[in-house]
């Protein structure tokens, strides 16, 4: 007996401008930290949002989904970008504030990449996306132990690079 809910047209819009009124900024947050650039976060978070609109299949954690989209397209969005690409300007040359969270994202980001990439994405999804260790577990599809050692373990090798 299958019982997955089904959502009429309705129920489903309903759903995703409740998701997108309740997640957006902290999924903009995470994207952009991700991706250190504000346009590129905006169309990673824009395409999970698409993503969650038309799904073929009922979601039974919206924020779990989501942020999960957002991680996999911010993992495309790096894997397509070429080494040789020039970064945005420096903070030093344009200081507005899109800058300097992009500059900010970009400092956090050498950071995390020095880390295992399953202890940076758990630090990230905790720090940076207000999740909680069961949610990361949930959206991860692990254990809460292992995502509670993956984030123990990545600060304190983060203490140690600083």
């Amino acid at each position: 007996m299958n019982t997955t809910p089904t959502f009429t047209e309705e129920e489903r819009m309903a759903l995703l401008e409740d998701a997108a009124e309740r997640w957006s900024e902290a999924l903009f947050r995470f994207a952009a930290l991700r991706c250190a650039s504000r346009s590129d976060a905006e169309d990673v978070v824009q395409e999970a949002f698409l993503r969650f609109a038309t799904a073929t299949t009922p979601v039974r954690n919206a924020k779990a989904y989501l942020f999960r989209m957002v991680a996999n397209g911010c993992n495309d969005l790096l894997r397509r970008r070429r080494p040789s690409e020039p970064l945005p300007p420096t903070l030093e040359d344009d200081p507005s504030e899109e800058h300097m969270l992009e500059a900010e994202a970009r400092r956090l980001g050498t950071l995390l990449d020095r880390l295992p990439a399953e202890q940076a994405e758990v630090i990230r999804l905790h720090t940076f996306a207000s999740m909680r260790f069961t949610e990361i577990a949930e959206t991860l599809e692990l254990p809460a132990s292992t995502v509670k050692s993956r984030f123990h373990y990545g600060i304190e090798r983060l203490k140690t690079l600083l």
